[in-house]
């Protein structure tokens, strides 16, 4: 395979931006019903909406989210963090079951894995004694973390991903409010369309765009389960008829550093893709429009991190959508690194080495052996048209993958994530 060349890692970010102490990272997640292993119980100080699947009676259904969770999750958001030490948690994490994507990348841009075994319990203590002297870098705020030293407190980053700061920060967003679930006529009344969310979900879970009747009972069956798995409250927001749906990814750096929230360091802009529920399902980059872009988002962009807390740090990324009057809203505010970190970060690979103008990142299940994903995929993953950032055995005979891939123009693009389909479906 060919090497992959960054145009940046999260880590030079930190450094070339004001952030200069010794860095340790987790990308890890928990829920708030599930216990994901007897020594990584779930999540009862920083609580969040959850999917379904916490809930379902399906052995292997749990056991397949487990193994996703704690083993394909984590280095799948770590591959673009660069030469900072990144905490994973074996057996279901493996430096052997890493070792291929990130060998893709150059030595200085590798992350450097530092493991806990599960199995061997005393968690805690091991944390605190790996984290000893360095600042905690995290992707969701947990309740361990408060023992930690932290380079953005927990509180704050727990407060600042709700969907209820864009209504109590003064972010430009949609006309909205809080509607408790017991107030049942407010959703069962309110005339079409409009917009019903969650407030502490990620990937567009919990998002219902209500533009139907058929829509509207669908989003009540869904609240009546939120309810009645203890949600109280949900955010309920005016429907924009949007032209464009653009996802603005950019890091903000110390309070005395040239990119600090008052001028923000724009790192890509994608246009979202959306399932007619509005499920984030990922998105593709032009790297050419992206000095246009900037200027035509820079202003929305501003004016939301001039709404952050001054000492946030780090990656973060809005949702703008624009309305037919070409007016831009902010819709979700993600203080955290995102999905779409990789394509943000591979210009120089796509782009100037290879004219391919387009990326695009999906999420795949396969069958087989974990690595028979090179050979499918083939000359296009040799060419570096194709590259595969993360690969996981989540159950007998399925494995995980998370593949970027770039295309000429658009018709190439979309050519070539439907041979990646193709290639890595179940029979």
């Amino acid at each position: 395979m060919p090497s992959v060349q960054l145009d940046t890692t999260l880590a030079a970010l930190y450094r070339a931006n004001g952030i200069q102490d010794p860095l340790i990272a987790t990308m890890h997640c928990v829920f708030g019903h599930l216990d994901l292993h007897p020594h990584w119980p779930r999540e009862t100080h920083y609580p969040e909406d959850e999917e379904p699947v916490p809930y379902s009676s399906d052995a292997r259904e749990i056991a397949q989210l487990k193994r996703t969770i704690l083993g394909h999750k984590p280095p799948r958001r770590a591959w673009c963090l660069g030469d900072m030490q990144v905490l994973f948690l074996s057996p279901c994490a493996t430096a052997e079951n890493m070792s291929r994507a990130q060998r893709q990348l150059p030595a200085h841009q590798r992350p450097l894995p530092v493991f806990v075994d599960l199995c061997e319990g005393g968690v805690q203590q091991k944390l605190l004694e790996l984290t000893r002297g360095r600042k905690l870098v995290f992707w969701r705020p947990q309740g361990w973390m408060r023992q930690h030293d932290l380079l953005v407190d927990t509180d704050e980053a727990y407060e600042i991903n709700s969907k209820k700061y864009l209504i109590t920060s003064g972010i430009k967003t949609p006309a909205s409010r809080m509607v408790s679930l017991a107030d049942a006529a407010v959703l069962s009344t309110r005339k079409l369309p409009f917009v019903v969310k969650l407030c502490v979900a990620a990937g567009g879970f919990g998002t219902h765009i209500v533009n139907s009747e058929k829509r509207r009972s669908e989003m009540l069956a869904a609240m009546s389960k939120f309810r009645a798995r203890g949600g109280k409250e949900v955010l309920l927001s005016d429907y924009i008829n949007l032209q464009e749906d653009l996802s603005v990814h950019f890091f903000i750096g110390a309070p005395d550093s040239k990119h600090n929230r008052a001028n923000p360091l724009i790192l890509g802009i994608t246009v979202q893709n959306l399932t007619a529920d509005g499920v984030w399902t990922g998105g593709h980059i032009d790297y050419t429009a992206q000095t246009a872009l900037e200027e035509y988002t820079l202003a929305t962009v501003k004016d939301t991190t001039l709404k952050l807390p001054a000492s946030y740090v780090g990656w973060c990324g809005v949702d703008i959508v624009v309305d037919e009057a070409g007016a831009q809203w902010v819709v979700d505010l993600n203080a955290r690194t995102t999905g779409s970190m990789p394509i943000c970060l591979m210009s120089t690979h796509f782009w100037k080495e290879r004219g391919l103008a387009l990326a695009e990142f999906a999420a795949f299940q396969y069958g087989g052996e974990v690595d028979s994903i090179y050979t499918r995929l083939g000359p296009m993953v040799q060419s570096g048209q194709i590259v595969v950032t993360a690969t996981t055995t989540i159950d007998e005979d399925l494995n995980a993958a998370d593949v970027v891939w770039g295309g000429k123009d658009a018709a190439d693009l979309a050519a070539v994530g439907r041979f990646v389909a193709s290639a890595l479906k179940i029979d």
